[in-house]
């Protein structure tokens, strides 16, 4: 992996990116934020033909995306996402937070009751009751939040995160969670990988539904076997 542009400096870009130089490109901002982080394809395609992202990634896009878990104290993601990707949850690492305006369970999380705070499902307060119900049944009472009336408060999570000592927030998606971190000035940095292949047909983008213009400044610029790694900020 070969560094083409850094905010950086001090690294030299004609020499092969180590892991500790890939660190320190990575890191969060001293007082935290959201970092989303997404694949995407030439033509913008964020998964394959079977809607899946694991269908266009490749391996320096998994060094990249293990690298922002292991930096980040919390990810959150929608619950389609989780359930469609089939993201555990991992005891011991870093809590997973799935939110859901209808009170979806993800398939995977159906094993018992969590550690608290392990893995959470958000969920607005109208949401059906009978869900919620059956995911405090399943989850624990403490690992299911409501917040907001019809759609999940997105600005009152990321605070009671920040509140509960986990400042680093990283977001995978979905393209509509995305939007709606977007749309509310949440996200502070955008993790893009393209890999060299186009996808054609349907996809999703990395974003969906309402219109948004955030404008970003390049961080830094990657590159592996034509694969291209980015990291940009807010301006």
């Amino acid at each position: 992996m070969r560094l083409l542009s850094s905010d950086l400096h001090d690294l030299d870009l004609t020499e092969t990116v180590r892991d500790d130089d890939l660190v320190r490109l990575y890191a969060f901002p001293e007082r935290g934020g959201i970092r989303t982080n997404f694949v995407a394809t030439l033509d913008g395609a964020a998964t394959g033909a079977d809607g899946l992202t694991g269908s266009i990634n490749n391996a320096a896009d998994k060094v990249v995306f293990d690298l922002n878990r292991q930096l980040a104290d919390v990810v959150v993601v929608g619950a389609a996402t989780v359930d469609t990707e089939g993201y555990a949850p991992a005891a011991g690492k870093r809590p997973l937070i799935a939110v859901s305006n209808s009170a979806l369970l993800p398939r995977g999380w159906s094993a018992g009751p969590q550690t608290p705070g392990m893995a959470v499902l958000v969920v607005p307060e109208r949401a059906d009751a009978a869900a919620v119900s059956r995911a405090r049944d399943i989850l624990g009472a403490d690992n299911v939040w409501q917040m907001g009336a019809d759609q999940v408060d997105l600005e009152e999570l990321v605070a009671r995160l920040r509140r509960d000592g986990l400042p680093r927030i990283l977001s995978e998606g979905g393209p509509r969670l995305h939007t709606a971190l977007l749309g509310l000035g949440l996200v502070d940095e955008v993790a893009l990988t393209w890999v060299p292949t186009f996808a054609g047909g349907p996809a999703p983008r990395i974003t969906a539904d309402q219109q948004v213009t955030v404008d970003f400044r390049l961080r830094h610029l990657l590159e592996s076997d034509g694969t291209l790694l980015g990291l940009w900020s807010r301006r």
